[in-house]
């Protein structure tokens, strides 16, 4: 397929990103802006602090900057009521939504985890990484689901749940797998009860990204650990996967991919994006 040529294919149209303080889900929010949708940035840091880089207002700066809408929702994706609260506040404002992203991961607890066996990590590694990021997606979509049925109705909404090889093989410890394989297995049912009401669900596997905690990393001169991805500068960026999900958003078959998962690379190999300065990502075949 040939890339876009419409610089906002989702004019008028809404979209939500949870955890779009930083990472991923700010590059998801960043290009959803760019192609003209008003976006609802979540998470929990609204404005920057000392301790961790990435901050709601930041996105929304960003978002401005690329001539788009956005509208930051302190929320805490564990907090049910907080949920509801972002949603009623979208149903307020919109009569649709059109795009839900799911993108909720507390890598700054994760980190210390990777490598350690189960019996190795605290009991509290299991709500870290399955209910902050599972569970939130779960809940997200129950109170964005009526919405999305709307959008639905007069034409095709999408839900992208970003997920991870570690949802098929080992990565990183046991939590991390399970959170990722009922991520992908809620992609799939989620696809059937929505399977003739026109909304979509996918299930997004970025492959190594720079996200902020990889930009420290070499900042400080820790690349060795990237050699194996062919270096730093050849990682995906947050942007990326951004990409990915306007081009499924804007895609008028979406349908025929709901329930399934794609890498970000297989994305953008069939509809023809690139990552910034025009670089290309590798991906692993489908076995």
């Amino acid at each position: 397929m040939q890339p876009l040529t419409n610089m906002q294919p989702l004019q008028h149209k809404v979209a939500v990103v949870l955890g779009a303080s930083r990472g991923i889900g700010k590059g998801i929010a960043l290009e959803l802006g760019a192609a003209g949708a008003v976006v609802y940035v979540a998470g929990r840091t609204l404005d920057l602090g000392a301790d961790r880089p990435g901050a709601l207002l930041e996105t929304v700066a960003a978002i401005e900057e690329l001539g788009g809408r956005a509208v930051p929702v302190r929320c805490d994706a564990t907090d049910d009521a907080d949920l509801a609260a972002l949603f009623g506040r979208v149903r307020d404002d919109h009569d649709a939504l059109n795009v839900l992203v799911n993108s909720v991961f507390d890598a700054a607890s994760f980190g210390p985890t990777i490598g350690k066996r189960f019996w190795e990590l605290p009991a509290s590694a299991w709500h870290d990484i399955v209910d902050v990021g599972t569970r939130s997606a779960y809940v997200a979509c129950v109170e964005a689901a009526p919405l999305l049925l709307a959008a639905g109705a007069v034409g095709s909404a999408l839900v992208v749940n970003v997920s991870a090889l570690g949802a098929r093989k080992y990565f990183y410890n046991v939590p991390y797998g399970v959170g990722k394989a009922a991520l992908d297995k809620m992609t799939a049912d989620m696809a059937l009860d929505f399977r003739d009401r026109g909304v979509a669900v996918i299930s997004l596997w970025p492959n190594v990204t720079r996200t902020e905690g990889i930009e420290a990393a070499i900042e400080a001169g820790d690349t060795a650990r990237f050699d194996q991805f062919g270096g730093a500068d050849s990682l995906e960026t947050p942007r990326y996967n951004g990409r990915a999900v306007v081009a499924l958003a804007t895609d008028p078959e979406v349908m025929t991919r709901s329930g399934d998962y794609f890498w970000t690379a297989e994305l953008g190999e069939h509809y023809g994006f690139t990552d910034e300065n025009g670089r290309t990502h590798r991906y692993p075949k489908r076995r």
